[in-house]
């Protein structure tokens, strides 16, 4: 099984890609559904970090409860299905099973963040009872803790970073084996971050990361005027530092070129059929097999989406201070004559 998947930095555009892979007949495709369960705080790298690289006997057992709510959490319900629909029922299968291959062994017992994890009125009900009771019918028994919570159960692992890697590994590829039948080619959305991108390509065997950015412009009167999402700053100065923010780790990361490649949205749209052949080329698609070419990714209506600043009532300073703080992640030419021609 080959993954293909995109990353992005939130408004970048990096659907332009699922899309555009899921036209071709050989590819299974999740769709524009996030998958984030291995990059998400208490999600697998996290469990990495505290069941092989930092083990410790109380936040090893703890960091498989917080995968175990993460996992409940993505099960979703009525009120949003989340990963259940798209694995038909095997998510929290395979990842039960996944915890159960990490874990060497549980015992009932309980620790503080057990309780901290209850609520702060089921903790400090608890102190305060340990307290009347140290008081009184345990005063000579000063060493006594109040057990309220007897039935919790503590979970012991601390596999080798060989045996966290395979398990991994094999959860991955059980949990997306299960329904693509039998597909060479998997898309799926967002399965890694644009960062730290060598730490997250170890879970995979065969996966390509196509990171998607886009004109820095485009995202800020989007997010301002068009989305108002509320996710990232709509104050210009703000989105600036963010930007950056977002940006820094290219300039240190070593990636491979093999595994990962970057792409500009606006190369999409307006170099279309040379960015095509140079993707199909790279992921190691055929050219006979984009039997949807254009259906599901359409140029010329994601064309609308670029050079906002022409087609929506914005600030020109907004515009010209992104351009002066961001000149080296402009795609397009600065905006100054076109709004100086409309004075």
């Amino acid at each position: 099984m080959r993954f293909i998947t995109c990353a992005s930095y939130y408004g970048s555009g990096s659907s332009a890609i699922t899309d555009f892979v899921s036209e071709f007949r050989t590819v299974y495709s999740f769709t524009n559904e996030e998958f984030r369960f291995i990059q998400d705080p208490d999600g697998v790298t996290d469990l990495e970090y505290h069941l092989v690289e930092n083990f410790n006997r109380h936040n090893s057992g703890h960091a498989i409860k917080r995968y175990q709510r993460l996992v409940n959490f993505y099960c979703g319900n009525i009120f949003g299905w989340k990963y259940e629909k798209f694995f038909h029922g095997n998510w929290k299968k395979y990842s039960d099973k996944y915890i159960a291959d990490l874990t060497d062994f549980t015992y009932r017992g309980w620790w503080q963040y057990d309780l901290m994890d209850k609520g702060a009125f089921f903790y400090f009900r608890k102190r305060i009872l340990n307290k009347i009771f140290k008081l009184t019918i345990w005063k000579n028994r000063p060493e006594r803790i109040l057990n309220t919570m007897k039935n919790e159960i503590t979970y012991c692992a601390h596999p080798s970073k060989e045996k966290f890697i395979e398990c991994t590994k094999k959860y991955i590829s059980d949990l997306f084996s299960s329904v693509c039948n039998e597909a060479e080619i998997v898309m799926v959305d967002q399965i890694v971050p644009p960062t730290n991108l060598n730490r997250y390509l170890r879970y995979f065997d065969n996966i390509k990361v196509v990171i998607v950015d886009r004109d820095p412009r485009d995202i800020f009167l989007l997010e301002k005027y068009v989305w108002k999402d509320g996710v990232i700053p709509s104050d210009v100065e703000s989105f600036c530092k963010w930007f950056r923010y977002t940006r820094a780790h290219r300039k240190t990361d070593s990636i491979d070129p093999k595994c990962v490649k970057f792409i500009q949205f606006e190369d999409m749209i307006y170099k279309y059929e040379k960015t095509r052949q140079n993707l199909i080329e790279w992921l190691g698609l055929e050219p006979f097999d984009h039997v949807r070419e254009k259906e599901l990714f359409i140029p010329d209506q994601s064309k609308k989406n670029t050079r906002v600043w022409d087609r929506i009532n914005c600030k020109s300073e907004e515009v010209l201070y992104i351009e002066n703080e961001l000149k080296e992640y402009l795609y397009f030419p600065t905006a100054v004559k076109d709004f100086e021609s409309e004075v």
